[in-house]
């Protein structure tokens, strides 16, 4: 009979999905926070208008495209 040894289990199953859901710009509400690039490392914005972000860290105010593709922290 074969044991079942938690410690040897090397099975490492694939994640499913992604931590970050891709959207459009013109899709975002306003007030949501969104990167430009899928890091996290990168720059958080925020939505204040249609056309207009809001560097959270830095306070400086970017123009992005309605059609523009970003990424939200699922």
């Amino acid at each position: 009979m074969s044991t079942n040894d938690h410690a040897q289990d090397r099975y490492d199953p694939p994640s499913i999905g992604s931590d970050w859901e891709e959207s459009f710009f013109s899709e975002l509400n306003r007030g949501d926070v969104f990167r430009v690039l899928q890091s996290a490392a990168s720059k958080q914005y925020r939505k204040v208008d249609e056309g207009t972000a809001f560097d959270v860290k830095e306070q400086i105010e970017i123009k992005l495209e309605p059609q523009e593709k970003v990424y939200v922290k699922s």
